[in-house]
């Protein structure tokens, strides 16, 4: 069996790679410029795939039995015609819990992931949709401000979110790509508790050891400023249920990872 991880240079791309390759699975990784995924010594394979370019299609295809694959609906058709002509028997698609909570299911993005969903449904191959909430990594978004010692400041820090470690939506797509009676599942991926937006921050500066100050402003003052649709969206979140899930543990037989962990292991960004 040999598995090509489409984005293996991403957050969670890059996981796959490191999961099938520790797991002794030939496996062929693709950027939209070709090169070395990880250090300089790493000799994983690497082709160029572009999936806005049909043309780099079928090299990066040929020989492959399996595909991480990312949502894009407008190369969809292309790549589902270029499986297809491969033979590809089973596509692990990261697509996204906006497809399923009820907080976000009239999105953009889960109308995106949901039209590749559908496209891969119907394709004839094998498929394993895996739905992660938040990133752990949105968090990154505070580095500047944490580096530098100001206050944090945004809007609905009170709403809950029980956000995912790259790490578990890897590992997850590991155990669905090298292990059986994984085709036709569907898995709602979460991390192993509902935290507010202030307390993820707050678990930060207990890993650094320092208290940051984080302060709400109403979404009119948020730099950048939200659109509507976030506002609406996070207006719904304040009250509604947040969604945790057993679906990593279940998957991969390790619990999810929490987030003071994912904070530990990207300290070295807040510094």
């Amino acid at each position: 069996m040999s598995v090509l991880v489409i984005g293996a240079k991403g957050n969670v791309g890059g996981h796959v790679m490191a999961g099938l390759r520790s797991a002794g699975i030939p496996v062929r990784g693709s950027s939209r410029t070709a090169g070395s995924v990880g250090t300089p010594d790493d000799d994983a394979a690497m082709v160029r795939l572009d999936l806005d370019d049909p043309a780099t299609l079928p090299a990066a295809l040929d020989g492959v039995e399996k595909v991480f694959l990312y949502a894009r609906p407008e190369s969809i058709a292309a790549f589902v015609s270029a499986a297809r002509t491969a033979r590809v028997k089973h596509v692990v698609l990261l697509s996204s819990a906006s497809v399923v909570d009820p907080a976000t299911r009239h999105s953009v993005s889960s109308k995106r992931h949901a039209t590749v969903e559908e496209a891969l449904r119907e394709s004839g191959m094998a498929w394993t949709f895996l739905r992660p909430t938040t990133f752990a990594n949105q968090y990154l978004r505070c580095v500047g401000a944490i580096r530098a010692g100001d206050v944090v400041r945004g809007p609905f820090l009170e709403v809950r979110i029980a956000s995912i470690h790259e790490r578990d939506i890897a590992d997850v797509a590991v155990r669905a790509l090298t292990d059986a009676g994984h085709e036709g599942q569907a898995y709602w991926l979460t991390g192993p508790e509902a935290l507010t937006q202030r307390r993820h921050i707050e678990v930060i500066g207990e890993v650094l050891g320092r208290h940051i100050e984080v302060v709400e402003v109403a979404p009119e003052d948020a730099d950048p400023k939200p659109t509507e649709f976030y506002v609406r969206n996070m207006t719904e979140l304040l009250t509604a249920r947040c969604v945790v899930t057993s679906a990593v543990e279940e998957t991969t037989g390790a619990p999810a990872r929490s987030f003071r962990q994912w904070a530990e292991e990207h300290v070295e960004h807040f510094i």
